[in-house]
């Protein structure tokens, strides 16, 4: 049909398809450059193959108007041709990048009207046509398959070199070759790429065969937009560039090795893709190449076209859009729809529009967008905190500093009257004396005698506390203000003692002996009770002796407000209100105090004031609320009396202090933050007061009136500049003349407290270096928390009932009203001040500068001074200390001889990567919230933030740190005020960070939904096989049909056929604890070959088995084997859930026909994360254990490699696990509401930091994180021998099952049998050490006997001396296992966790701390603490001897698999420092957890004098409970002797100094991991090696170790 159109009409030169996409229209350009191209020309006719779904503006003659002319191309890309593709090494023709920027759009010509005699310059095309060569073919097969460009192949290499020894990957390749050509040349993966090549071509068809079509099939059906598939790239390369058919499948061969990551957005990104191919094609086939017209080829413009006349085309544009009108308008009437009042709804609408932009307008220029957001509402009460766990941090608190004391101190001294002792007594409950008594019962041995005497006063006046109601007590000595200037003119301001009144710096005191009133001489106290009488206030002599009485005995046996409820509002910090927040929760108040900021920001402070200050009974309730909202008003009070939605609570006393600073605003400077704070301080005041009233009648609360203590001030204009504060405050004075004139004096009374001068607040701060003088006109100023004491004076039963009677005025002024000129004074005092200052400033100057001349040392005229030298950080790897023999074992048993060491399994190596990066620094943010200097540069690293240069940097020798986007030099003091932020941010439990989760992003999750089709689609183009098969899968509902002249189908999808189609919907798991941005594998050395094939949980194992042996002081792993048989390494690491991003290949990926690996399905098991560390590290033969216990995964792999090692199979093991995050764990998490919601956590007002709390009331599941933990375990006897690093002791480890039942993840109670005990053994004779010590040395004297009759009887035999010898010790052995390693031989009734610690002389409570699974889920927080307590009561542990229990989660999220592993090494860091780190999310503890008294729940760092002893526990779906027992190191120095020991403490710190240098060159050379290339058998063979018990490395004249020559096996 085309071959018809267009020879038919010879003169047509414009033809237009019309549909919807190009394909006639590609099909006739097809036709015209094979028949018609020469005939054209001749006739000179140039014809344009039109699309109206491309083509639009060209069809429209839309042209741009302002282009500039064409610069023409100064030279070609290549200046000569060839017939094929010029194979060239990579260093010989390699671009820059793998992608290659498109080149730069040719400008656009203004096109005019052709000369009026032109003929054409250029008869054919200038850019020769190859057939597809079968190079181009091989080539980009190859580098598709090993993920290169097509020119960056090195084509010198055979396919065996390029697999690397993946032979998978080999064997795929080789498939997938002889498929695209029917046969291939024998032994053809040992060919070189270019032989290979070469061996092809003879036989090639030059057309692209079944492999290559499914490459280019799948990049166009997955990169490329909508219709732009091969043919119309096909027609791009011929149109744009000028190729032709054979060159242009060999630019498409090339674009399948450097496909887009993801699809394309539009044609434009498309062409500029192609346009990219294109260019590194040409260089390659060293062809010349130009776009357009610059080629003058056929393609080029053979002429300059004629600009159509502009009038006429918006003639026709405006004609086209009329006849489009009336068919609108025909149609409208057809449908019967009536569209001519659209119009006329849109004026409407516009017009109210208007309006309403007219009134805002108003608004704003009348209030002002600083008022708008100031009033609006902020009430939530889902972001609401509760705090009133008193019970733990008591416990807390008393255990914290019965640990604190030191043989110095004496602290008894003075204890009673300490404050500290009395907010514990203030907190006081019945298991705290269960405490005091334990620490004491200790002191006679563990601990030093002056902890007794500690003791005896804790228990002496916690009985007397312990009956009584809590109280706030004000002990602080009065001070007052003092300025001074020092001689270089600085002013310094400090508060110091006053002096003694009546020879007390009792407060109370001070306040009474006040002053004289002028006029009267009159002495009344400093702060004082007016009545009203008629019109005026004055003194009452009878009310302010009560206030008086308040704060004497607020001095002495303290005030109480047990049972008061408290509203304030402006208690922020370094306020008033603060100080009074401080003393009600003291005194056992219920307070309920508001927050303009952010709760999040707010929590902090109110959740430390309460863990500081709350007592018994006490809670404080802290809710979000702007007082310039008239909506929050009602809302805060609505909740707070409301039983169904609220607190349910009644009202006894309001404290509303919460203002607007105005400073500095005179009259003529009112804006609009002056009326937000009138409105804040005066209006809505009053409606909060109202809002009660309203509450307190509906409700029938008449006979118990709410006491508010109403903040006024004595500035009434005095100081002036502060806007309408002035104004707000005289204005509150009205109020207490309402109360009696106004219906709402059954339900509030009214006490007016005039604030008096309060130093260092936040109004009054400003003015602290003129209090001094002030105080010289015979008046007091108030510390911040001296006026909180006087209001909490006021809001006594005493005050309140006065209050009843009529307002009262409270004058806490200090008599500051009676200084006259006081605005004066203080402008002159100020002023003085200042003066001053600047004389000596100025006479210290010229002092320097008379020095400076006289002695001529000193440099433009500043003293000398030290020079400071910033700290350089010293990065190492810090291993245990090893004090001398007879420090290590003071006060231990003598266990020599005693204990079998090949059975008793230490830690000597360990590492982790997680969200806070490596274990060190993750135990840096653990313990001390923040990193260390060596910290934050090693964060600095991990997150590429920077890295080390050695070399040149501008024109001198620099070696040190660089900054990775500036290149400029980082020193190391300034790692942490450079990189805080973006550490801190960009590290731990966050917000989900698509980059790093393959472009996941929660907001967005993608789902399929299936759809039917009802009409016929438009037909599209597809590959042979995938049109194919679309046909298999769809019968008869699919039409496929060959293009004439192409390879293409076109197939068109018919009615009733089945679509997934994706959608996207917002999923609320968005936050999870990533690893630190930035994290790249290759930094660590990984090959990159490697980290492409692997799933993740892989790399991070073996990153972290690197760093565990570098933790252990081993450089190379081989060494292991100069001391045991490499088949005496097990390697037990484990995994949850398994490759999550290779089972999404296997399962999803594959399914969706998107590139997979062929290989993939390996990467899926569980094992390959063991296999691969096997391959390129150890070169074990020993067993490979792959447990998965889900989220007990890493402690099944301890258990697994403790066992194998106890019964004597292996002597040293690799454990430990290793899982990450994906969407689809993320998904099923939250399916089953494990998970914390994010969503709804950050509407609660949390932060991502705060979502994980195990153990809080407000926990709701945990949170997902990624990463791996490992340990290096082995016999204590191999790693004395070998001078490793000792950690721990593992002493016990134990899985358990469960109960029958039907959820998987239901939280069990089986590891309760780990203190399995019948109740008569723990009094077994088997516990005393000195009965099992009696008892073995016996069978060992026995033993010894044996041996020596033996030897003398085979004195000629050296064979049987030798047996007789290896009975005796396995004898000796056997011995010591039954007496001492494993005492439940003798009794299986004893306790496993009992037994394990008799082992080495201790009991059940020398273990200390607690690490919990503690994952935040409401299940298993309780479940767990029940577990642990119910142990320990079944054991005996004592009263009063709770562990100290660690939730982990908090900071790093829930990693599953290797959850247990990091727990492990957070207990080895313990026993390594004694500090015990707290749950700093542990904002509130569920009082459910109160009933176990066996466990305290610190959430601040704990020091300590040691750690003996710690225990985990660890939980997984699907019945696994894991448990693990760990003891000190010292321990095992106990069983040996001091001169072994200083052997071993010799070489340990020789291992120490050389392991540190190499830990610092793999940091700053990139080289942590040392993937091997070579087993260290290859020079001897594998078989010598593996059938001689006896063989072992040596180390060679290159440093490394290998396996010489040995006696040959038969």
């Amino acid at each position: 049909m085309t071959d018809l159109i267009l020879g038919d009409r010879p003169n047509v030169q414009r033809f237009i398809e019309i549909g919807p996409s190009k394909v006639l229209s590609t099909m006739a350009e097809k036709t015209l450059n094979r028949k018609f191209l020469s005939q054209d020309r001749s006739r000179v006719v140039k014809r344009q193959l039109l699309s109206n779904s491309a083509d639009t503006k060209a069809i429209y003659y839309e042209y741009d108007e302002n282009n500039d002319a064409m610069e023409e191309t100064s030279e070609p890309v290549s200046t000569q041709s060839t017939n094929q593709t010029t194979l060239r090494k990579p260093d010989e023709s390699k671009s820059a990048q793998p992608t290659v920027s498109p080149p730069a759009q040719p400008a656009n010509v203004q096109l005019s009207p052709p000369p009026a005699h032109t003929t054409s310059s250029v008869t054919s095309r200038s850019i020769e046509d190859v057939p597809l060569s079968a190079t181009d073919v091989v080539v980009a097969l190859t580098a598709q398959k090993f993920k290169q460009p097509m020119d960056e192949l090195p084509v010198e290499k055979t396919i065996r070199d390029l697999s690397g020894g993946k032979s998978t990957l080999q064997n795929e390749l080789i498939g997938d070759l002889d498929a695209e050509f029917g046969s291939l040349p024998d032994d053809a993966e040992s060919l070189t790429i270019q032989s290979l090549c070469s061996s092809l071509e003879s036989k090639f068809s030059g057309k692209v065969g079944k492999s290559m079509s499914k490459l280019i099939s799948r990049l166009i059906s997955s990169k490329m937009p909508a219709g732009f598939n091969q043919a119309a790239i096909r027609g791009y390369l011929d149109s744009h560039w000028g190729l032709g058919q054979g060159r242009q499948s060999a630019v498409i061969c090339f674009a399948v090795t450097i496909e887009p990551t993801s699809r394309l957005a539009d044609m434009a990104s498309a062409k500029e893709f192609v346009d990219s191919v294109a260019i590194r094609y040409a260089k390659q086939a060293e062809i010349p190449i130009f776009p357009d017209a610059q080629a003058g080829g056929a393609v080029a413009s053979q002429f300059s076209a004629t600009i159509a006349n502009p009038a006429s085309i918006e003639a026709a544009n405006k004609q086209q859009k009329g006849y489009l009108m009336k068919q609108f308008e025909v149609l409208g009437e057809y449908l019967e729809q009536d569209h001519s009042g659209s119009s006329n709804k849109v004026m409407e609408l516009e017009a109210h529009q208007d309006a309403i932009n007219a009134r805002l307008d108003l608004m704003r220029l009348e209030l002002d967008d600083d008022f708008t957001t100031g009033v609006e509402p902020r009430f939530d009460p889902t972001k609401s905190r509760t705090y009133d766990s008193s019970w733990n941090w008591v416990r807390e608190d008393l255990i914290s500093l019965l640990n604190e004391v030191h043989p110095e101190d004496s602290i008894s001294k003075g204890l009673e009257t300490d404050d500290r002792l009395r907010h514990l007594l203030n907190r006081w409950e019945p298991t705290c004396g269960d405490i005091v008594e334990f620490y004491g019962s200790y002191s006679n041995g563990t601990f030093h005698p002056r902890l007794k005497s500690i003791v005896d006063v804790l228990l002496h006046t916690s009985m007397r506390a312990s009956s009584a109601d809590p109280t706030f007590k004000y002990s602080k000595p009065t001070v007052s203000p003092k300025t001074t200037i020092d001689s270089t003119g600085k002013i310094e301001y400090e508060e110091i003692p006053r002096k003694a009144i009546r020879g007390s710096n009792d407060y109370s005191l001070l306040i009474q002996h006040g002053r004289l009133v002028p006029h009267t001489g009159d002495r009344i106290p400093y702060i004082n009770l007016r009545r009203r009488n008629g019109d005026e206030w004055q003194y009452h002599q009878e009310a302010t002796r009560l206030l008086m009485d308040n704060l004497a005995q607020g001095c002495d046996s303290g005030l109480s407000f047990v049972g008061k409820t408290i509203l304030i509002t402006g208690a922020g910090p370094y306020s008033i209100g603060a100080e009074v927040v401080k003393g009600l929760i003291s005194g056992g108040a219920d307070v309920i105090v508001t927050t303009s900021r952010s709760v999040s920001d707010a929590s902090k402070f109110y959740n430390s004031l309460y863990r500081d200050f709350g007592a018994r009974g006490s809670r404080l309730r802290l809710l979000p609320f702007n007082q310039g909202s008239k909506k929050d008003c009602e809302a805060l009070i609505e909740h707070i009396y409301s039983s169904k939605s609220g607190f349910g609570a009644d009202l006894d006393f309001i404290v509303p202090f919460a203002a607007i600073p105005e400073a500095g605003r005179e009259i003529d400077a009112l804006d609009s933050k002056s009326e937000l704070a009138h409105r804040l301080m005066l209006t809505n005041l009053l409606r909060l007061l109202g809002f009660v009233k309203q509450q307190k009648e509906r409700r029938g609360f008449d006979t118990w009136p709410t006491s508010v203590i109403l903040p006024l001030s004595p500035n009434h204009g005095t100081f002036g500049g502060d806007g309408l504060y002035a104004e707000s405050k005289t204005a509150l004075e009205s109020l207490l003349s309402r109360w009696y004139s106004e219906s709402w004096s059954e339900y509030l009374t009214i006490c007016g407290a005039v604030i008096g001068w309060t130093r260092g607040t936040g109004l009054m701060s400003g003015n602290n270096i003129v209090a001094e003088r002030i105080e010289a006109e015979d008046v007091i100023t108030f510390s911040g928390s001296e006026m909180g004491f006087n209001i909490l004076a006021l809001m006594t039963p005493a005050i309140a009932s006065l209050c009843e009677e009529g307002p009262i005025y409270a004058d806490l002024n200090g008599g500051v009203q009676f200084v006259q000129d006081l605005k004066t004074k203080l402008m002159t005092a100020r002023q003085e001040i200042m003066d001053k200052s600047r004389l000596r400033k100025a006479l210290h100057a010229e002092r320097v500068q008379h020095e400076a001349v006289m002695n001529g040392s000193l440099a433009k005229g500043k003293p000398s001074s030290p020079r400071k030298f910033n700290k350089l950080a010293n990065l190492n790897l810090r291993f245990p200390d090893l004090p001398p023999y007879r420090s290590v074992t003071a006060g231990l048993e003598d266990l020599q001889g005693m204990i079998d060491l090949s059975r008793v399994v230490v830690v000597v190596g360990y590492s982790e990567l997680g969200p806070w990066g490596s274990s060190k620094t993750r135990w840096e943010m653990e313990h001390l919230a923040d990193f260390t200097q060596e910290g934050y540069i090693e964060m600095a690293w991990i997150m590429g933030l920077v890295k080390h240069f050695t070399g040149e940097l501008s024109g001198k020798p620099f070696s040190g740190w660089l900054d990775s986007k500036t290149q400029q030099p980082v020193h190391d003091h300034e790692f942490k005020s450079r990189y805080r932020d973006e550490i801190i941010n960009h590290a731990g439990i966050r917000l989900n960070e698509p980059e790093g989760l393959g472009g996941y992003d929660a907001a967005k999750k993608e789902l399929l939904s299936e759809i039917v089709i009802e009409e016929d689609l438009p037909p599209f183009e597809a590959s042979k096989s995938a049109a194919e098969a679309f046909k298999l899968r769809h019968g008869e509902n699919v039409r496929i049909t060959p293009i004439l002249g192409s390879e293409e189908y076109k197939v068109q999808i018919g009615k009733g056929v089945h679509f997934m189609v994706p959608k996207a919907v917002p999923f609320d798991r968005k936050v999870s604890g990533q690893l630190p941005k930035g994290w790249d594998p290759t930094k660590y050395g990984l090959p990159e070959d490697i980290v492409s094939q692997v799933d993740p949980i892989t790399i991070y194992a073996l990153c972290c088995v690197s760093q565990a042996l570098s933790s252990a002081g081993i450089e190379d792993p081989f060494e292991l084997y100069r001391h045991i048989h490499v088949s005496e390494l097990s390697n037990c690491l484990g995994t949850g859930a398994g490759g999550m991003l290779a089972l999404r290949g296997v399962y999803r990926e594959r399914y969706l026909d998107r590139p997979v690996q062929s290989d993939i399905i390996q990467e899926s098991y569980n094992n390959a994360l063991g296999a691969w560390v096997n391959m390129l590290l150890m070169a074990s033969t020993g067993p490979i254990k792959s447990p998965s216990g889900t989220c007990a995964t890493a402690i099944e792999s301890l258990d697994t490699g403790c066992e194998a090692i106890q019964t004597g199979k292996v002597k040293a093991a690799i454990v430990g696990g290793s899982d990450d995050f994906q969407e689809e764990m993320s998904t099923e998490f939250g399916s089953m509401k494990a998970t914390a919601s994010s969503d709804g956590q950050l509407e609660a007002g949390r932060l991502p930091s705060e979502m994980s709390r195990p153990m809080t009331t407000s926990r709701s599941g945990f949170v997902e994180s990624a990463g791996c933990g490992v340990q290096l375990i082995m016999t204590a006897e191999l790693a004395l021998q070998m001078g490793l690093p000792i950690y721990a002791i593992v002493a016990y480890t134990q899985m358990a099952g469960d109960k029958i039942g039907r959820s998987i993840p239901a939280p069990g109670q089986g590891l309760l049998t780990a203190a399995r005990e019948a109740r008569e053994a723990p009094n077994s004779p088997s516990l005393r050490l000195e009965f099992r010590k009696s008892n073995l040395r016996e069978v060992i004297s026995n033993i010894e006997e044996w041996r020596s009759n033996n030897v003398k009887l085979h004195t000629a035999s050296s064979e049987m001396i030798q047996a007789v010898n290896r009975t005796a010790d396995c004898r000796i052995r056997d011995a010591q296992n039954m007496w001492f390693n494993d005492l439940r031989k003798q009794n299986p009734d004893i306790a496993p966790m009992r037994a394990a610690m008799a082992t080495w002389g201790l009991t059940i409570d020398d273990i200390q701390v607690a690490s919990l699974h503690g994952t935040s889920t409401r299940a298993n927080d309780k479940n767990e603490s029940g577990v642990l307590n119910q142990q320990m009561t079944h054991l005996g542990r004592a009263a009063g001897n709770p562990l100290l229990a660690i939730s982990q989660k908090y900071l790093t999220g829930h990693p599953k698999g290797a959850a247990g592993a990091w727990m492990l090494n957070g207990c080895l860091q313990v026993l390594q420092t004694g500090i015990v780190p707290g749950n700093r999310n542990g904002d509130n503890i569920d009082p459910e957890l109160k009933q176990f008294t066996h466990l305290v729940y610190p959430t601040r760092t704990m020091r300590t004098p040691g750690i003996r002893a710690f225990m985990l526990t660890s939980f997984g779906f699907g019945q696994k409970g894991g448990l693990v027992v760990g003891l000190g190191p010292k321990y095992l120095f106990s069983a040996v002797k001091e001169e072994e020991y200083d052997d071993y403490r010799r070489r340990a710190h020789e291992r120490e100094r050389r392991i540190n240098r190499v830990f610092i060159e793999g940091i700053i050379g990139n080289t942590l991991v040392k993937a091997k290339d070579r087993s260290p058998w290859q020079a001897v063979g594998e078989r010598s090696v593996f059938l001689d018990p006896r063989a072992r490395v040596s180390r060679d004249e290159n440093n490394e170790y290998s396996f010489e020559s040995s006696q040959s096996i038969s």
